[in-house]
Formats: structure tokens, C-alpha cells, sequence
């Protein structure tokens, strides 16, 4: 499989992380090893990208991020950032002042608790999107685009085939990461309907599953 996977997309809360959402320094070198090696490394996330970039920039593992849930693809070599999806303006507008959510560069941001809320407003501004969850957390989309829209792109742009893509992640909203990649990984913590789609499940945790999936394509 080494030869085969010519890039990994790796989530970040609780993939790249631990439960406290602290960064795994062994997921960090083994993926740096990874680029040594000629793969390239995405983060895929639906946190924003200052945040993802700060993280980057301290330790350097990452070609490409992919932050807001796939809504901004981002390649920190040359600054160029694309923003996906249409009627973002209208999306942005409706939730404008709303106190139970943020409102991000492309998405819309809030918790289960307020998910009820966020549809009546969705619903009466006759908004076209979707809405990804990902443990507690709710994400408003524009139609069409979630992580396997912002992955397939950031892919098409770098010239990667979609079997030579490794996808690791452990919640709901990777299932659409899942859905364009050739190779699926859940690290041991990840959901059970993660693990039941996954091709490879790790017997480590968190980022230690990330290492242990990182060093199967030396074996």
C-alpha cells in the first residue's frame, strides 16, 4: 500500500488530537516523516483556518488545510485560498446577530441544543444548505459542500487520484471524507459508524492511530 497512497488527509479534533484536543506530537513527526517520504499532508477540518494555520505554522506538518468543514481550501506555501460554495452572502446574512452561533467565513456555527432553532431560521429565510454534525457540534453549509467536496478539490488541484488518497478521522462528518477517499481510516476512538465504513481500523487511539497508520506504509 506504501507506494500506492500519494496523499493522507487527516481530521483534527480527536484524530490528530487527544479528548482534551491536545495535538499528538507523534502524529505530528511520523506525518512529517510522511512528507519526507513524497506524501503529501492535508488537514481537513470544520474548525477555521487562523486557528489550523496557527497550528501549522508552529510545527509545520501540512501542505494543504482544509478548514470550516471544507468550505476554504488553503496552501500555506503560497497563501492562495479558495472559498467553496454559492449564496454564501445570504447564509451569512440570515444568522448575522443570531447569539447562539458563529458565523465563520463560509459557515455557520452552533450546538445540538440550538439545532431546532438554527432550521427555523433556515427555514424561513428559504436557505438552500446542508447541515453536518459532528459529535455536538452543528455545522450550516452551503449546498453541496462538505469535507468530501473540499477534499476532491484540494485533490484535483495537487493532481492526486482519488485511490492514491489515505482518509483518517473519527466522527459523522468524516463519513463524507470517507466517500472520495481510496483508503479509510478510523482511529480506535472514532464512532462506530465511522469504524463500520472504515477499510482499516486502528488499534491506537487518537493521534498514536494516526502514527500507527502513518509507519504501516513503511512496513
Amino acid at each position: 500500500m506504501a507506494g500506492k497512497i500519494k496523499a493522507i488527509v487527516c481530521d483534527y479534533d480527536r484524530t490528530l488530537t487527544d479528548e482534551s484536543l491536545v495535538l499528538s506530537e507523534n502524529a505530528v513527526t511520523s506525518l512529517k516523516n510522511a512528507r519526507r517520504d513524497g506524501i503529501k499532508v492535508f488537514i481537513a477540518s470544520g474548525r477555521r483556518l487562523p486557528f489550523l494555520l496557527d497550528v501549522n505554522e508552529r510545527r509545520g506538518f501540512a501542505d494543504v488545510i482544509i478548514a470550516e468543514n471544507g468550505a476554504v481550501i488553503y496552501d500555506p506555501a503560497d497563501g492562495a485560498k479558495i472559498l467553496l460554495g454559492e449564496g454564501l452572502e445570504e447564509l451569512k446574512s440570515a444568522f448575522a446577530g443570531v447569539d447562539f452561533v458563529e458565523v465563520e467565513e463560509v459557515i455557520v456555527a452552533t450546538t445540538l441544543p440550538y439545532l431546532k432553532d438554527a432550521k427555523e431560521i433556515i427555514r424561513r429565510n428559504d436557505l438552500s444548505v446542508d447541515i453536518e454534525l459532528n459529535r455536538d457540534d452543528v455545522m450550516i453549509m452551503p449546498k453541496g459542500v462538505d469535507k468530501g467536496s473540499g477534499i476532491a478539490k484540494a485533490a484535483e488541484i495537487y493532481g492526486i487520484n482519488r485511490e492514491n488518497l489515505a482518509c483518517i478521522g473519527d466522527a459523522e462528518n468524516d463519513l463524507k471524507m470517507f466517500g472520495v477517499a481510496g483508503v479509510k481510516v478510523a482511529v480506535a476512538n472514532a464512532v462506530d459508524v465511522l469504524k463500520g465504513e472504515a477499510d482499516i481500523v486502528c488499534s491506537e487511539p487518537y493521534g498514536d492511530g494516526v502514527k500507527e497508520f502513518v509507519q504501516s506504509l513503511a512496513a
